[in-house]
């Protein structure tokens, strides 16, 4: 692959003698993360920081705001240019601002998002229209401040949305698989309140080593490997 073109399409321009086997043996790119690279630096601190972090940055803001968003921020290309270098699996931690009267979902890792749910999937619904071979797995998580009707909600957006694109918990997916039914999205919710949806598939397990030392991040994940690895998606970070 020499340029941008051939990863907005990799998927496609895959060996026919890999077209049948289920994506979850498939090394798939992904981002971490995926939307802190439009937070919004004035918004307010997420609930799910530390409260000590919370505490200090009211008092002190022109000294930890920074340090936040430093820390926050691990994505610079907008969710659609993502696409086009070729990720395939989103990480979306999404919340509800605290005492918000509005029913607007945004994404938080420190501090909330400037795009909302919304408009970050909206575009990854044009994205797909113009890749139709392309599939993208999205791992929605955290759902900081959501009660259980902002997830029936959130989940009838989702569905709504993303419509005959997404890939049912039931199938096996293979690139051939999806190809034959235009299914180009599998959608993976961490949350209890996706029971009995046909459309939403679980948890993605994540291993993540979280140590700077590579020597560590070898041993944690050669401790996982030998535990075995989980059945359907697993994500690596």
């Amino acid at each position: 692959m020499e340029d941008e073109d051939c990863y907005e399409d990799w998927m496609s321009k895959m060996p026919s003698h890999m077209w049948d086997i289920p994506l979850w043996n498939l090394a798939i790119p992904g981002s971490h993360d995926s939307m802190t690279y439009c937070l919004d630096k004035q918004s307010s601190v997420s609930n799910s920081t530390p409260r000590v972090v919370q505490v200090l940055d009211k008092y002190f803001p022109c000294i930890v705001r920074p340090c936040i968003m430093k820390w926050a921020t691990t994505q610079e290309g907008a969710i659609s240019n993502q696409l086009d270098l070729g990720i395939r699996f989103l990480d979306l931690r999404i919340a509800h601002k605290i005492k918000d009267p509005d029913e607007v979902f945004y994404f938080a890792h420190g501090v909330y998002s400037l795009l909302t749910v919304k408009e970050a999937l909206t575009e990854v619904v044009r994205w797909l229209d113009q890749h139709i071979k392309e599939v993208v797995i999205i791992a929605l998580s955290n759902f900081e401040g959501m009660n259980l009707d902002q997830h029936k909600d959130l989940i009838q957006f989702l569905i709504a949305t993303f419509n005959k694109k997404i890939c049912p918990k039931s199938v096996t997916p293979s690139l051939q698989e999806c190809w034959n039914h235009s299914y180009q999205v599998i959608l993976s919710y961490d949350d209890e309140s996706s029971t009995g949806y046909v459309e939403l598939w679980p948890q993605c397990p994540y291993w993540w080593a979280n140590k700077s030392d590579p020597n560590l991040v070898i041993s944690y994940l050669e401790d996982q490997k030998n535990e075995g690895r989980p059945g359907h998606f697993l994500l690596l970070a």
